[in-house]
């Protein structure tokens, strides 16, 4: 509608970006392949039909934005990377001296499209484009609805024997203070594909306090390659880890530190068979940071019941809150401002799950060079 000279229209969207294999209803292709069509063709130039694909009415897609990379870097993973900290000496090395192409590809030597994964430059000659990581055995959708119900589940995450529990969604962290220590539970209503909680690195720290964090995490198996994953046959195993402070993909940071030295004879992995999981500590520190007992402790969790990748948690199976030992409050960290006057005394829940905006927005990926949005071919 017309509007005063004076006045300004404000427009408000919602970007959503479908799973990958998902079948576009009118086109009867995948999403994925959708996205990769319209991406090649704005990347040449096209002014194709392609660039429709996906769009509704008589639009398309066009470039806004095209984002330029400076000299030996390549944009990687929704940025542009640096190729000399990947051994590359100059962008035509990969031609010249070994015949292949330089581009951004994940462990696996799948070239990046677009997504949430690990990916950096390399020389390569795959023409393999970024698939998702091979599924669990039985991952979360196809759990069997008559035996993973909810009754079930409020079975398992019993609280009996804890003093506090708090709600944090597809998870309930509960725990007692016992002889100066810790007596945790973290359950999660996931099936087996890891599960960690931990203190969380530092407030405003990169993904969410994440990177830098020293956790406890379970794995349903070993001896991890970014290639092939966890080796299933093997056994599940609980230790202490610490994230990387600068690269979130666990092949950085895969040896876990209570092989040095830390007091991991507590830490217990139960697991409902493709089912459920939780994990259960009694300590008064992990990788030697002391829990504050007398005061609030940041802490975060996650958990992945997908793969077994030790990979990307997807969205809601996350969270950074807040536990103060001494008095039993526990509240999501997005919520800190409401509890400045130790409301929540005695552990009582007042949220179950975060609204956190970094954490709906941490799920969504750029999907290319180019920012791509549908407007109306006579506009």
């Amino acid at each position: 509608p017309n509007h005063k000279e004076d006045e300004a229209r404000a427009w408000y969207g919602r970007m959503v970006l479908p799973p990958t294999d998902a079948v576009h209803p009118e086109h009867g292709d995948t999403f994925g392949n959708i996205r990769n069509l319209m991406i090649d063709a704005a990347g040449k130039g096209e002014q194709t039909e392609k660039l429709s694909l996906g769009c509704s009415s008589s639009q398309t897609a066009r470039n806004l934005e095209e984002i330029v990379c400076q000299e030996n870097s390549i944009y990687c993973w929704a940025r542009c990377m640096s190729i000399l900290e990947k051994g590359i000496p100059h962008e035509n090395y990969c031609q010249e001296e070994r015949n292949l192409r330089l581009d951004c590809v994940n462990p696996r030597n799948q070239t990046y499209t677009g997504g949430h994964g690990d990916y950096y430059p390399a020389c390569t000659a795959s023409a393999e484009n970024a698939t998702s990581y091979p599924k669990l055995p039985v991952y979360q959708e196809i759990r069997d609805p008559d035996i993973c119900t909810d009754a079930a589940y409020n079975d398992f995450a019993k609280t009996d024997g804890y003093a506090h529990s708090f709600d944090l969604g597809p998870s309930i962290f509960m725990w007692s203070v016992v002889d100066g220590e810790v007596n945790g539970r973290l359950v999660f209503d996931g099936v087996f594909g890891y599960l960690a909680i931990g203190h969380a690195s530092y407030a405003g720290g990169p993904h969410d306090s994440m990177n830098g964090a020293s956790i406890i995490m379970a794995l349903p198996g070993g001896d991890y390659s970014a290639v092939t994953g966890l080796d299933m046959s093997l056994e599940p195993n609980i230790n202490e880890y610490v994230i990387s402070h600068t690269a979130s993909a666990f092949r950085h940071w895969k040896e876990p530190v209570s092989a040095s030295g830390a007091n991991t004879s507590s830490y217990e992995i139960e697991v409902v068979e493709n089912c459920f999981t939780a994990i259960k500590f009694k300590t008064s520190e992990i990788n030697g940071i002391p829990f504050d007992l007398n005061g609030k402790n940041d802490l975060i969790w996650s958990g992945n019941n997908q793969d077994y990748y030790a990979g990307y948690h997807g969205y809601g199976n996350r969270g950074i809150f807040v536990v103060d030992f001494s008095s039993g409050e526990a509240y999501m960290k997005s919520d800190e401002g409401q509890h400045q006057d130790g409301n929540n005394q005695g552990g009582e829940d007042v949220a179950s799950k975060t609204s956190d905006a970094s954490s709906m927005f941490s799920s969504w990926s750029t999907t290319s060079l180019l920012a791509i949005i549908c407007i109306s071919l006579y506009m």
